[in-house]
């Protein structure tokens, strides 16, 4: 299985609780954008994209678990997958960058 479907395999499982929790919410775009600039930042410290992946996932995993042990609160699938999303997004972009100024290594052409 390529690495591009096993995230979107990640993000649809993360997201099966059925809450009636809405996905176009302003919550799930600071997820994604946080995510995302996480990622951007661990790419460039990581040449693995899998290792910059699980570190940029860090924070958003520790928020939901925090979450759900609030009252009144809950664990979020649905921006865990937000999360995923933007990670993702965010070690492509964080590579892009590395490889393309020549810092840390070098791209292969």
């Amino acid at each position: 299985m390529k690495s591009s479907s096993r995230l979107l395999a990640l993000c649809l499982l993360a997201s099966t609780p059925a809450v009636a929790e809405d996905w176009s919410g302003a919550d799930k775009a600071q997820h994604f954008a946080l995510s995302a600039a996480f990622g951007t930042l661990s790419a460039m410290h990581f040449e693995n994209k899998w290792t910059a992946f699980g570190v940029a996932m860090i924070p958003g995993l520790l928020k939901e678990i925090h979450d759900g042990s609030q009252s009144g609160n809950r664990f979020s699938g649905k921006d865990l997958a937000a999360d995923a999303l933007g990670a993702a997004v965010g070690v492509q972009f964080g590579h892009w960058i590395v490889t393309r100024n020549g810092v840390g290594y070098q791209a292969a052409f």
